[in-house]
Parts: structure tokens; C-alpha cells; sequence
């Protein structure tokens, strides 16, 4: 989707692609592959393998896979060298961002110059993507929509426009749950499309790329559950199937999906013999399943996933890979409250480390290592935590942007300011200053809400789980619960989130609710990991049948050894 080239919404944890650096002319050769979609858009070629490459590339384009759509683009020019869409289709599939705005510019002015012996429609997709090329995705918007528009007006039969234009007008939702700019435009766009092409793969994945950040996910549940039946295995499709699904809480369809879209990468790598970095949906789709596995309870699998991921970047040069599964890892252990294990992962990095790189690194250690003093009482050193968290927030964010799949310094930034306002407001919880504790707990939530999706995703606690846990011990029960039933709405296949739901009504002396919800909990958790301390807790009180019981600031236990020791050494190296 052009969201995702154009934007950068979903980058992968890796820098840089195998072909980044590979002029257009030079790309390999790639094979003509089956069932990537029904997406064709007829050219100004006679080669017949022109336009095979051609619409390969274009189908490609719909999934946000850029790196191999260059590739189908490329041969296409390369089989039929006036063929000016395949130009066209080069300047697209390079993304957003200043690293490439050379190439793009080149490949447009071959389109426009080739754009002469094109039909009209042809002319006119050449047309809008050079106001792209030429302005940018945010000061071209505008005008890329007025053409896209003419052209849908003109060739209201033409699906690839309309479904191209609704991919680029994708921009989800505020964090006060209101759509963006485009969003519902888009989504007008693509009932459409749905109703007119419903066995049209990109439509699908369009769809549900423009539902999971809804609050209507369920919208977009037949056309996850289509792609995850189509008898070609594509990670693109299936990463999207499984994204969907993990948010509708159907947790043992989306660990489906997510382990096919592994798997398809994977014999993907090794039929073509390209490193883990070409993999369009392998490292996303093993960070999804470390969430899936939290969520259900299976820390031990989570941790087995964290491995897989792991020896995808160990022994490479790719520091941002590295420390992004650093956070992975320490995520897992601080969600089953095993703040040691998270303080204790290992990682070094090279000199050449970019600031973001160590700006992230040095914030999750930081983190890890302040809630660990807290949690064990040592405050003095958790304030200093705190402090240096603080400080390192002001550092990056005055370092230069950059774009692209790099990690820019200013989304650390971000992400490292959530962390400091989180850890923050816990101390203030256990010093006793509530009211404190409450307004810094609140704007590390709004803080949240705001991060950009290209940025690295938060390794701190949930700031809204904290913050309910904080309302619990202060007294505030009611807001605890009306907070704690929001973010089961918001994630029906979280066992963490539902014990919550249960622990602020057994404040509440709600108890037979309470027990319903440490059933769903428990439901949820079938599968779970026998030592971990919130099912046991949840068993404890439904055996006593109900009775009061004070659950609510709990310590975790450290998770015990055993033939599979829970080491992060063994993960991380």
C-alpha cells in the first residue's frame, strides 16, 4: 500500500534492504511468482513478459513490499525498455524520504519522457506520481489526489486507482479515536472496491490496514479470514491477517497466521538465498507473536519466538535490528513483571551506532534498571533513573530527523519520554503522593497515544495499565475499572488486561463479577505457563469461591530454573 511506502508506517526493524543501494539497472533478476493477487492494469507493451513483471510489481506495490517490487519494475524496463509505467512504478515502490529522492526523481523523468507513446490513462498515473516525486508525500497530497481523482473520474472502471488512492489517503486515527484526514475517504473508497472485486487480494489488506486501528476492527475480520485461506502462502497477506485478528483477540487464528507469514519468508529466503533483512514480514510478524504469546500467558514460547528473532540479526552490522530486539525481549519480561530478567538483557554495540540506536538502547537499560530499584524498594536510585531518562529525552530530541527505516532520534525521543513519565509516576505512586502520581500517569497515556507508527514501538509498561494500578491503591476504584474495562475493549485476547478488569472490582466488592472475570482470564490463559503469579492468583480466588481477596500489588515472583532456564543471556547472547 502506498501508505506504508510513503509514509513508513510499518517500517521493518532493519535498517536497510539487501537492494537499497542497487541502482534500478543493476537489480537481480527475480521470478515470476503465482498468486501474489488479481491486481493487472494493461500497458503500453507488446512483450507479454513486460507486462507479467509489470503487474507483478504493481500487485507488490499493493502489499507495500518495495524492495521486490523494484525488482518485478525493473525487469519489466528492462524487457520492454519504452515502457514508461515500469519507470513509474520504479519512483513509486522507492518510498518516502530524502535518501531516495534522487532515484525517484530519475526514474519519473524517464516515465515522463517515455510518457508520450502511452495511453492517457498511462499519462495520467505518470502524472500524479511526479507531483510526488517532485513535492513530496506531504507537500504533494493534494495535488496527487486532484489527479488521482481525475483519472478515477475519467476511468471509473480502473480498480488499480481507485485502490492505489485509497492506500495513499490512509492516515488512521487521532488518538481521541477520530479518523484522520483521508481515513474516511479511503475507507468509502475500499467498500467500493470490496463490493466490485471482492476476490481482489490488495482490496483485502487494504481493508483491514484501514480497520485495526478502528474501533470497529471487526469490520475487517471475513477479509483477514479470506487472506489466511488463500492456498498461496504470502507473509504481506498473512502478517495482515494475523495483525487483525491478535487486535479482535482471536489469539489462536492470529498466532496462525503469524507463524504461516514466518514460515512463508522463510522458504522465500532460501529459494531466492537472501539474507534475514529481504524479508518482508518475518521480523514484524515474530515481534506479533511474542505480544500473542504475552497475552496468552506463554512466556516460555514468547521467549522461544524472541530466540527465532534474534539469530535473524545476530552476528550482522545492523545495530537499530539489535536493539529493537533488545526491546522485544525486555517487553516480554517486564509484561510478566519480571524486572530483573528485563534489566538484566545484554547487548553491545559498535562504534559506529547512530545516536538513535544508542539513545534507545541506553533508554530501555535505564528503564529496566530504575523499575528494578523500585520495585525493590531502593528509590533513591530509581529517582536517579528517572533523571537520566529525563535528560537523555532532551538530548535526543535535538539531534537531527532522519527518515526513511532509519531510526530517527526524535521518535526515541518520544518513546524514551513515555518511559521517563511512567517510571516517574510509579515512584511518585510508592512515595504516596498520589495526586502527583496521577497527572504524570496521564501524560505519559496522552504521550502514548501520540507516538508515531514509524517510530520504535514503547518498551516501557503500558502507561494505562499503570495507571489503573496506581487509582487502585489510592482509592480510586471506579476510575480504575472504567479504565481497565476501556482496555479490554480495546484488546479481548489480553489475559493481563482481563485479571485487571477482575482486581478493580474485587476492590469494589464486586465479587461475583470478579469471578466471571478471572474466568474469562483464566479462559484466555488455558494455555498459560503454570508458574506465572497472576494465574495463580486468579486460581487462588476461585477457589476460595469468591472471597475477598487483595491482589492488587502483587510482587512477581522471579520465573524458576528448570531444563528450559529463562536466562535473557540465552536470547540475547
Amino acid at each position: 500500500m502506498l501508505s506504508r511506502l510513503l509514509r513508513a508506517d510499518e517500517p521493518s526493524i532493519f535498517s536497510s534492504g539487501p537492494w537499497d543501494l542497487v541502482p534500478d539497472s543493476e537489480l537481480p533478476v527475480p521470478p515470476l511468482l503465482e498468486g501474489l493477487g488479481q491486481a493487472h492494469l494493461a500497458v503500453s507493451t507488446r512483450i507479454p513478459l513486460a507486462q507479467a513483471y509489470f503487474d507483478q510489481g504493481l500487485r507488490l506495490l499493493h502489499m507495500g513490499w518495495g524492495g521486490e517490487a523494484r525488482r518485478a519494475f525493473a525487469e519489466a524496463a528492462r524487457r520492454d525498455p519504452r515502457l514508461a509505467m515500469a519507470w513509474w512504478g520504479l519512483a513509486l515502490a522507492r518510498g518516502a524520504g530524502g535518501r531516495y529522492s534522487t532515484d525517484r526523481s530519475e526514474a519519473i523523468r524517464h516515465a515522463l519522457a517515455l510518457s508520450a507513446e502511452a495511453t492517457d490513462l498511462e499519462q495520467r498515473y505518470i502524472v500524479a506520481a511526479s507531483l510526488l516525486a517532485d513535492r513530496g508525500p506531504a507537500n504533494g497530497r493534494m495535488v496527487f489526489v486532484r489527479e488521482m481523482e481525475h483519472l478515477i473520474d475519467r476511468y471509473p472502471e480502473d480498480a488499480e486507482a481507485r485502490l492505489l488512492l485509497a492506500g495513499f489517503l490512509m492516515d488512521g486515527y487521532e488518538p481521541d479515536g477520530r479518523p484522520g484526514a483521508g481515513q474516511p475517504y479511503a475507507q468509502a473508497l475500499l467498500r467500493e472496491l470490496l463490493r466490485t472485486h471482492p476476490h481482489h487480494e490488495g482490496v483485502h489488506l487494504a481493508w483491514i490496514s484501514a480497520m485495526v486501528g478502528s474501533g470497529r476492527p471487526e469490520a475487517a475480520k471475513d477479509s483477514a479470514l479470506h487472506l489466511l485461506s488463500l492456498p498461496f502462502r504470502c507473509s504481506p497477506y498473512l502478517l495482515g491477517a494475523g495483525r487483525l485478528l491478535l487486535r479482535l483477540g482471536l489469539t489462536e487464528q492470529a498466532h496462525e497466521a503469524l507463524q504461516l507469514a514466518v514460515e512463508a519468508d522463510d522458504v522465500w529466503l532460501a529459494r531466492e538465498r537472501l539474507p534475514a533483512n529481504a524479508a518482508p514480514g518475518a521480523a514484524e510478524a515474530m515481534r506479533l507473536l511474542v505480544t500473542a504469546c504475552a497475552d496468552a500467558g506463554r512466556y516460555i514460547e514468547g521467549q522461544g519466538w524472541a530466540r527465532r528473532l534474534r539469530s535473524r540479526v545476530e552476528g550482522g552490522t545492523d545495530a537499530q535490528a539489535s536493539v529493537l530486539v533488545a526491546c522485544t525481549l525486555a517487553g516480554l519480561h517486564l509484561r510478566f513483571g519480571f524486572w530483573r530478567a528485563a534489566a538484566d538483557v545484554r547487548l553491545e554495540l559498535s562504534e559506529q551506532a547512530s545516536a538513535a540506536e544508542r539513545g534507545l538502547l541506553d533508554g530501555l537499560r535505564g528503564y529496566t534498571r530504575g523499575l528494578s530499584t523500585l520495585e525493590s524498594g531502593r528509590l533513591a536510585e530509581a529517582e536517579r533513573a528517572c533523571e537520566a531518562l529525563e535528560v537523555l529525552h532532551v538530548k535526543l530530541s535535538e539531534e537531527r530527523r532522519s527518515d526513511g527505516y532509519i531510526l530517527c532520534p526524535r521518535d526515541v525521543a518520544r518513546v524514551v519520554e513515555v518511559a521517563a513519565d511512567e517510571l516517574r509516576g510509579s515512584l511518585d505512586a510508592r512515595r504516596g503522593d498520589s495526586a502527583r502520581a496521577e497527572a504524570t500517569l496521564v501524560r505519559a497515556v496522552r504521550l502514548e497515544r501520540r507516538l508515531r507508527t514509524a517510530g520504535p514501538p514503547p518498551f516501557s509498561r503500558p502507561a494505562r495499565e499503570t495507571l489503573a494500578r496506581v487509582r487502585l491503591r489510592c482509592g480510586r476504584e471506579e476510575k480504575a475499572l472504567e479504565l481497565a474495562l476501556a482496555l479490554a475493549a480495546e484488546r479481548p485476547g489480553s489475559g493481563q488486561v482481563r485479571f485487571l478488569v477482575a482486581e478493580a472490582r474485587v476492590a469494589l466488592e464486586k465479587l461475583p463479577e470478579a469471578a466471571q472475570d478471572f474466568s474469562t482470564g483464566l479462559q484466555l490463559w488455558r494455555q498459560a505457563d503454570p508458574h506465572l503469579p497472576e494465574l495463580q492468583r486468579a486460581r487462588t480466588f476461585m477457589a476460595g469461591r469468591g472471597r475477598h481477596l487483595h491482589v492488587v500489588g502483587a510482587e512477581p515472583v522471579e520465573p524458576p530454573e528448570g531444563p528450559e532456564p529463562f536466562h535473557p543471556q540465552k536470547v540475547m547472547g
